[in-house]
C-alpha cells in the first residue's frame, strides 16, 4: 500500500514517515501543497494525509483540487484546527476523515487502514473493459468516456455478468434475478435482451454466449 504525507512540518513528516514505513507501507512526501498535487497524480497513493496549514496552496485548496481533476483518492486531513467550522469545510470539499493534532499513531493507522479498506470495496464496483467502464454502484456505464443508457432491465443483466466475471451465468440466474417471477420469463426471453445490451452497448464480442449454458465476459 502506498501512502502519501503532505505536511510541512519537517519533523512530523519524518516521524510519520518512519511510522508508516514500519508498517509495511510505501511513503512519498511533499512539503508544500503544490508539490503535494503534483505527487497525488503522479505516484497514484493509496491514501493521502494532508496537513491544512501549507505553504504556497493550503490544504483546503490542495483537497478541493484533487477532487476538481477526478482524483477519488481517500484524504486524512490532519490539522491543529479543530473547530466544527474546519471539520465541516474540510468534509464538504471532499475529504474523507478528519484528525485534530496531536493525534494517537495507534488511531491515525487505524482510520488509516480503514480508508483503504472502504475504497477497495468501492472500487470492486467499478469495471474497466477495453473502451468501456462500468460503475455499478453508480449505474453508468460510458465508452470512451461517453454515457450510454440502459434501461433496469439491461443494467441488470450486465451487472450480473460483470459480477461473475469469467463464469458462465446460466439462463436461470438471469432469469431469477433480473425478472419477477410472475414475468413468466423463458431462456428466449434473456436471448431476446442479451441482444438489446449487445446492440446498445454497441459490441458484439464482450458478451460471450455459451451453448445451451447462459453468457459470460471474459
Amino acid at each position: 500500500m502506498k501512502i502519501l504525507i503532505i505536511e510541512d512540518n519537517v519533523e512530523l513528516q519524518h516521524t510519520l514517515k518512519e511510522i508508516f514505513e514500519l508498517d509495511n507501507y510505501i511513503v512519498e512526501t511533499a512539503s508544500d501543497g503544490e508539490e503535494g498535487i503534483q505527487l497525488a497524480k503522479l505516484t497514484e497513493p493509496d491514501v493521502i494525509l494532508l496537513d491544512i496549514m501549507l505553504p504556497k496552496i493550503d490544504g483546503f485548496q490542495v483537497c478541493k483540487i484533487l477532487r476538481e481533476k477526478g482524483i477519488n483518492t481517500p484524504i486524512l486531513m490532519l490539522t491543529a484546527k479543530d473547530t466544527t467550522k474546519d471539520k465541516v469545510k474540510g468534509l464538504d470539499i471532499g475529504a474523507d476523515d478528519y484528525l485534530p493534532k496531536p493525534f494517537d499513531i495507534d488511531e491515525l493507522l487505524a482510520r488509516v487502514r480503514a480508508l483503504i479498506r472502504r475504497n477497495s470495496a468501492q472500487k470492486t464496483d467499478i469495471y474497466k473493459i477495453g473502451d468501456y467502464t462500468f460503475d455499478l454502484s453508480a449505474k453508468k456505464v460510458e465508452k470512451n468516456g461517453k454515457p450510454i443508457e440502459l434501461s433496469q432491465k439491461l443494467f441488470c443483466i450486465l451487472e450480473q455478468l460483470l459480477r461473475n466475471r469469467g463464469k458462465v451465468v446460466s439462463y436461470e440466474t438471469l432469469m431469477n434475478k433480473c425478472w419477477d417471477i410472475n414475468d413468466y420469463p423463458t431462456k428466449e426471453t434473456v436471448r431476446a435482451h442479451i441482444k438489446l445490451l449487445r446492440k446498445a452497448l454497441n459490441d458484439k464480442d464482450l458478451i460471450q454466449n455459451v451453448s445451451g449454458m447462459g453468457y459470460k465476459i471474459e
